[in-house]
């Protein structure tokens, strides 16, 4: 009797990329916060650990702005096209087994607590295409401003958003398609304790923007991104996704419990008469220089 066996034939192992994942925030307008900090636990990429995640890690991500990234980790992923990363946050207790997790620190130095689920799950969506023998650097940019709020009826105390609008205040990018839009705000006639300026996708700006939007109330809800400029003058709308986009600058003033309220929208002379602040077109690795000068105050 004679017998013979296949070999089953083995399948072929994945191919391997490597990537670097950073975060970065766009700012909150309020002076009563000096830090906002975030504990990350784990960051998922098809609902598994990636093994690149430096481990459990608490940080101020306020620290982070206009350009300037956290590295969360490094290392081998699979060669593939991805639309969302995971992260998940620890509110309970910090990288060094201290209370609370994730937390506002004030002015005075106060740690306030940022309420939430023991377990936040933030979902960053966006697309990163990883290829073989290829880095590729992937950003997460949550917006501090859309991400945190007062509790209701507080003047001190803060919470996470909903989930729903929390996952709507944070992206996925692929740094090498980004560019960005800097340049200087001169200003000597509005009198603005604080100018922000935010970018927009052209079209989606509408009057609706100015007031409080959501079940969190945030103004300014559907801009891509923020900056505050600086008392130089200097601002930096940066890890822009190639497209066209509007910019709005917005004048800020104290209000009596320290809280910035919206003044109005600045009217401006651009330096470069070539450039349209209503149709700025971002291309990936580029900057545009974009300096104004106010002349005046359009109040809301």
């Amino acid at each position: 009797m004679t017998m013979s066996s296949c070999l089953k034939e083995l399948d072929p192992l994945p191919e391997s990329a490597y990537a670097r994942l950073e975060i970065t925030d766009a700012p909150i307008d309020d002076p009563n916060v000096n830090g906002v900090f975030i504990t990350v636990t784990d960051v998922k990429v098809d609902g598994v650990s990636w093994k690149g995640f430096e481990g459990k890690t608490t940080f101020d991500l306020l620290a982070y702005q206009n350009g300037q990234t956290r590295l969360l980790g490094a290392g081998n992923i699979e060669v593939g096209t991805y639309s969302e990363m995971v992260l998940i946050l620890d509110t309970e207790t910090d990288a060094n087994g201290n209370t609370p997790g994730c937390y506002v620190k004030d002015q005075q130095g106060t740690k306030r607590k940022l309420d939430g689920s023991s377990e936040m799950i933030v979902k960053a969506k966006g697309t990163i295409v990883t290829k073989a023998a290829d880095t590729t650097e992937a950003v997460i940019d949550m917006d501090l401003r859309k991400s945190i709020v007062y509790k209701s009826g507080s003047t001190t105390d803060f919470e996470f958003v909903t989930n729903a609008e929390l996952q709507t205040a944070v992206r996925l990018m692929d740094k090498a398609n980004t560019g960005k839009i800097a340049g200087n705000c001169s200003d000597g006639v509005s009198a603005s304790d604080k100018i922000i300026a935010y970018a927009y996708l052209k079209g989606s700006y509408n009057e609706n923007e100015k007031f409080p939007q959501g079940t969190s109330q945030v103004q300014f809800k559907n801009a891509v991104t923020s900056s505050v400029v600086a008392s130089d003058g200097s601002y930096s709308l940066s890890f822009l996704e190639s497209g066209m986009y509007e910019v709005y600058f917005i004048s800020y003033q104290e209000g009596t419990v320290g809280k910035m309220l919206v003044k109005g929208q600045l009217q401006l002379n651009l330096l470069d008469s070539t450039l349209n602040l209503l149709q700025l077109n971002v291309t990936a690795r580029t900057t545009i220089n974009l300096d104004v000068v106010v002349t005046g105050i359009l109040f809301f």
